[in-house]
């Protein structure tokens, strides 16, 4: 390996940034709970807009 002593040289070097299965799907699963949480509560808000409620 070599070495680098060049303060300029330091700064160019980055890191990569690998977007993998496990991420991906992450990423998926919290947009669908989002969506089913949207979905759940727009029922909600229509079934209490139209009086339409289960009496316990």
């Amino acid at each position: 390996m070599e070495r680098i002593y060049n303060q300029q040289d330091l700064l160019w070097i980055v890191g990569g940034f690998n977007l993998t299965g496990t991420i991906v799907n992450a990423f998926l699963s919290t947009a669908k709970f989002i969506y089913s949480l949207g979905q759940s509560l727009g029922s909600s808000i229509r079934r209490i807009g139209n009086n339409n409620i289960c009496q316990l």
